[in-house]
């Protein structure tokens, strides 16, 4: 059964892939954006990039979002460009343990563009680790604080 939704999964993760590649530009500047097309097409990741229609009504134009089970090299990887691109938040939420990210929230600055955008991590007790990129107008920031921001 788990092979199963694992497999439904990844089919519908590369549907979506297929149908909304026009977003994988996406993180123009930021560092991060290595992570999805280097791990994207791994075996044993799944990433979802949904845009434009799909997200109209949570505010969003962009959201792309990449689950991998992560090893030691991975892991310095991701965060050292965490750690790059957090350099151009304007908000930042993190927590960090034996020196390691294992949740951050960072919502970036750009003065010369009307969109938010975000960066969430987290990394599971599983062994997996998620990384996901969202941009939208102003208005989304409300609804990504509602989300994923707790008081």
């Amino acid at each position: 059964m788990k092979k199963m939704n694992h497999l439904l999964r990844l089919f519908v993760a590369s549907l979506l892939l297929l149908l909304f590649a026009p977003g994988l530009h996406a993180q123009e500047g930021l560092q991060i954006g290595a992570i999805f097309e280097k791990y994207g097409k791994q075996k044993g990741s799944t990433m979802v990039v949904l845009s434009s229609k799909a997200l109209h009504n949570y505010r969003l134009d962009l959201y792309k979002g990449i689950t991998l089970k992560y090893n030691e090299k991975m892991l310095d990887e991701i965060q050292h460009y965490l750690e790059l691109d957090k350099k151009q938040a304007r908000q930042i939420k993190e927590v960090i343990s034996n020196g390691i990210i294992t949740s951050g929230y960072y919502q970036l600055t750009d003065e010369e563009s009307p969109l938010n955008r975000y960066i969430l991590f987290k990394m599971g007790d599983d062994g997996t680790a998620t990384l996901i990129y969202m941009e939208g107008g102003k208005e989304s920031e409300e609804l990504v604080n509602k989300l994923f921001i707790k008081n």
